[in-house]
C-alpha cells in the first residue's frame, strides 16, 4: 500500500512553477543522451526522478512513452537531517539510515527502466551512501540504466535543482534546501559503490560536474 500512495503522490504532486529565470546555465548532457535510448527500447518505460517536481521534465519523458515517477530524496534527506537532535553525539547518527530509507523509495524489485539521480550522492552522509547505492539497483529492471552527477570541486557547489528541458539539454535552478557537499568521489570509490552493475560510462564537463551512466 505505501508504494501505491507513493505513485500516486508523485503522479498528482503539483509541478513546481517554472518561471523564466534570466540567466539560468543550461549544459549538454551526454548522460542523458545514453539513457533515451535504453528507454525506448521499453513500452512505457517506468523512470523515476530523484528531485523535485518540474513540468518541463515531465513533459520530456512523457513524450518519448514514458511512464515518469518523482520523488524528492533531497527534501527527504534535509527532514531526515533535521530531526537529528543537535546535542547528540556523533554515534547518534546511527538511525539516520532508518529515518531516511524508511519511507523512501519503496517500490518492488525492478520497477524501474531509468532513474535520474542528479547529484544527490554529493550530499549523503557517509552511513548513507552503501545503502542507497544498493536499492537503487535493486529498482532498476536488467538492462535499466541510472544516471548521477558528482562534483570535482566541492568548494564552489551551489545547491542546485536540475531539470530536462530538451533531448540532452539541463537547466540548473538555484535550490533553497541547505545541504552542502560532503565529499568528493575518486572513480576508484564510484567504481567500487557501483561495482554491481555491468556498464558504467563516465562524461566530464568543463564545469567540473561528472556525469556517471551506468546499466544494471
Amino acid at each position: 500500500m505505501g508504494s501505491v500512495l507513493r505513485t500516486l503522490q508523485s503522479w498528482f504532486q503539483p509541478p513546481a512553477q517554472e518561471v523564466a529565470v534570466p540567466g539560468v546555465p543550461r549544459r549538454a548532457s551526454l548522460g542523458l543522451q545514453q539513457l533515451v535510448p535504453v528507454l525506448r527500447e521499453s513500452e512505457h518505460a517506468g523512470v523515476v526522478d530523484l528531485g523535485c517536481v518540474w513540468q518541463s521534465t515531465v513533459s520530456f519523458f512523457t513524450g518519448i512513452g514514458c511512464k515518469i515517477y518523482t520523488e524528492d530524496l533531497f527534501a527527504a534527506l534535509q527532514q531526515a537531517l533535521a530531526e537529528k537532535k543537535p546535542e547528540a553525539p556523533p554515534l547518534a547518527r546511527v538511525g539516520l539510515e532508518q529515518r531516511f530509507l524508511a519511507s523512501a523509495l519503496q517500490y518492488p524489485e525492478g520497477s524501474f527502466r531509468g532513474i535520474l539521480v542528479w547529484d544527490l550522492f554529493d550530499y549523503l552522509p557517509q552511513e548513507l551512501v552503501g545503502p542507497l547505492a544498493a536499492r537503487l539497483h535493486r529498482l532498476l529492471e536488467p538492462g535499466g540504466a541510472l544516471l548521477a552527477l558528482f562534483h570535482n570541486r566541492p568548494e564552489k557547489v551551489q545547491f542546485n535543482r536540475y531539470r530536462v528541458v530538451e533531448a540532452g539539454t539541463l537547466e540548473l535552478l538555484p535550490g533553497s534546501l541547505p545541504l552542502q557537499v560532503q565529499r568528493t568521489f575518486s572513480n576508484r570509490a564510484l567504481l567500487d559503490l557501483f561495482a554491481p552493475f555491468s556498464t558504467s560510462r563516465t562524461f566530464v564537463g568543463r564545469d567540473n560536474l561528472r556525469e556517471l551512466f551506468l546499466v544494471k
